[in-house]
């Protein structure tokens, strides 16, 4: 991509693909992207070739904003051990609350280039989690023995699972509340 215009215009494309797929979901088409923007779909090709291409760069421009969020986590010097895990868990910048994260779930079977893009994005930056996990053993708020192999296991499993299948829709959860429950549950356990 060049610069300037063409950045410009990507980002709007964007963030109205995020607002069209909360009203139509996956079904949304490029038509329904350029009439949200008032633009032609020619427009919208000079940017990107296909559908295809725009949601591998949708997951990219998601999960770096999520990278910022998590940055912004380690970098806050006022949250205790506790809820500085946790939020790095399920850090997700508040704009993205809204998101229909639910409807993603056929990604696996209608979109696998990209679902596979979601399952190595999500498998990758998990250095500074295990950081303060391991830092949360040393101070006493994480167990000695927990296996820190299998909560990242756990952890990714979760979530794939939430875009593999319609498990959020079902539960009637956003994907930021499923999200907050795993992280509780890995982290505290079921026990009353």
């Amino acid at each position: 991509m060049g610069t300037g215009f063409t950045d410009e215009l990507r980002l709007k494309i964007l963030l109205s693909t995020i607002e069209v797929f909360n009203t139509h979901g996956m079904r949304f088409t490029m038509d329904d992207i350029a009439s949200h923007m008032k633009i032609s779909k020619k427009t919208i090709y000079t940017v990107y070739r296909s559908k295809e291409e725009m949601m591998l760069d949708m997951v990219d421009y998601l999960f770096d904003n999520v990278a910022v969020s998590k940055r912004a986590i380690l970098e806050d010097r006022q949250m205790s051990l506790r809820d500085k895990i946790k939020a790095y868990l399920i850090a997700m910048p508040d704009e993205y609350s809204n998101i229909k994260f639910a409807e993603l779930f056929v990604l696996r079977d209608r979109f696998p280039h990209i679902y596979e893009k979601v399952r190595m994005r999500f498998d990758s930056g998990w250095d500074p989690a295990i950081a303060l996990l391991e830092q949360g053993k040393e101070e006493g708020i994480i167990r000695k023995d927990a296996n820190l192999v299998i909560f990242k296991t756990m952890m990714d499993s979760s979530l794939a699972s939430f875009f593999a299948s319609d498990i959020l829709k079902r539960s009637g959860l956003t994907y930021r509340e499923g999200l907050d429950l795993v992280a509780e549950i890995l982290l505290d356990g079921v026990r009353a």
